[in-house]
């Protein structure tokens, strides 16, 4: 079943500001389609620790993309990422051989007009906002925390990788999350990608406050059909109960705009993981 947009717009004042942030300590504990008692115990996120990417750095484990602390490594840097190598139900997956939904579900998207900030965080181009922004999955709402960027695409499909992927992070108020993955492909210059990324922060722990009047729902496709599945973080801790949804249509980007990305970030795309027995449903 396609989703559905309800997009509203509040005119606002926008100003840029650029400033360092002398130490980042990212730490999100993501659980989503879990019991609610077994989320507050693993993975029940605190406000202050909403302000990652999906991405948890921590002060005694360094982790990255490349080398000694690569994701094959992962698991290797403090035991409290072994979920990365004993994990059962781990992200990024090729989606392939998906079943149609036994139950439709119903994917409303409750999008606002709001001032937005991007924020490097040294491992992709993190985007918050200041307005509210939820999401209804099947009469469940999440709030949309930010949105970042992985070069290539983390999920593929049918075997086929693409050359970006946008994940929009939502959690609802039992702290369960949400991931809405949206693949990007070369193209013409989608209008409002190509204003975001005038204005991505070059520097490790910048901030940029981006001075447009933007709704995200103005990035997304048009058509949401899209396949569903139980998975993970796809950084570390990789936190398992993560629900995934990813849409079937690709979103256009221009390939300088690409090649931008990686010049500021690098390749950070983990790997694809076994799906093992789990479901991927079609919507």
């Amino acid at each position: 079943m396609a989703g559905t947009f309800i997009h509203s717009t509040t005119p606002q004042k926008f100003m840029v500001r650029s400033f360092a942030i002398p130490q980042l300590m990212m730490l999100i504990v993501f659980a989503g389609g879990m019991e609610p008692s077994q989320a507050a115990q693993e993975a029940k996120p605190s406000a202050s620790h909403l302000s990652g990417s999906g991405h948890q750095q921590t002060r005694e484990a360094h982790w990255d993309y490349l080398g000694v602390e690569g994701p094959e490594h992962w698991s290797m840097l403090t035991p409290k990422y072994m979920t990365c190598e004993t994990g059962r139900q781990q992200s990024p997956i090729n989606i392939t051989m998906a079943h149609h939904g036994h139950h439709a579900e119903t994917l409303e998207f409750h999008y606002q007009t709001s001032e937005l900030h991007e924020l490097n965080n040294g491992h992709t181009i993190q985007v918050s906002h200041t307005s509210g922004c939820n999401v209804d999955l099947n009469n469940r709402t999440y709030a949309l925390r930010q949105f970042h960027f992985h070069e290539p695409s983390e999920h593929h499909i049918e075997g086929h990788a693409f050359p970006m992927e946008m994940h929009l992070v939502h959690q609802d108020e039992h702290g369960h999350i949400l991931v809405i993955a949206v693949m990007l492909k070369i193209g013409a210059d989608k209008p409002v990608l190509g204003k975001l990324w005038k204005w991505l922060p070059a520097q490790l722990g910048q901030e940029v406050s981006v001075p447009l009047n933007l709704s995200i729902a103005d990035i997304l496709p048009k058509n949401t059909r899209h396949f569903s599945y139980s998975g993970s973080l796809t950084t570390p801790p990789c936190t398992e109960g993560v629900q995934w949804i990813v849409l079937e249509e690709p979103i256009l980007i221009a390939q300088h705009d690409v090649e931008q990305f990686v010049g500021i970030i690098g390749h950070n795309a983990r790997p694809v993981q076994p799906v093992g027995n789990r479901h991927i449903e079609e919507n």
